[in-house]
């Protein structure tokens, strides 16, 4: 009966049929964030003492708001990824993870929008 117990407990709080999608998209998106993330910090460092408008003007271009927006993507699935792992490894009541992955998840949709809407903005009103 004790094994049966054990094996009722895991299938309650998760198994590992999704944990090699989640290990394969934390590894994938990593690799992403390393070339975008490169970009995006030497494209700040450049735009730092620009105006405003230069600033616009430099992000309705084309590939500059393309590898933005990947960047924000890979950026924020790379994110929830790793706080959903983080959580599972520490939160041990099931309607506290629920709450707490809602949490993440619903923060990271709403920034993650709002990024891509300011982009968007930003590319398609030049």
């Amino acid at each position: 009966m004790r094994d049966g117990n054990v094996l009722r407990r895991v299938r309650q709080l998760g198994s590992a049929r999704d944990g090699l999608r989640e290990w394969q998209l934390q590894r994938t998106t990593a690799l992403a964030l390393i070339p975008l993330g490169l970009y995006f910090v030497a494209s700040m460092l450049r735009l730092a003492r620009s105006d405003q408008s230069t600033a616009a003007q430099w992000l309705s271009a084309p590939v500059p708001a393309l590898l933005t927006l990947l960047f924000v993507a890979a950026l924020f699935a790379h994110a929830v990824v790793g706080l959903r792992s983080i959580l599972l490894d520490y939160v041990h009541t099931r309607a506290r993870l629920v709450a707490a992955q809602l949490v993440v998840r619903g923060a990271a949709i709403l920034l993650a929008g709002a990024s891509v809407l300011a982009v968007l903005k930003l590319f398609l009103a030049r």
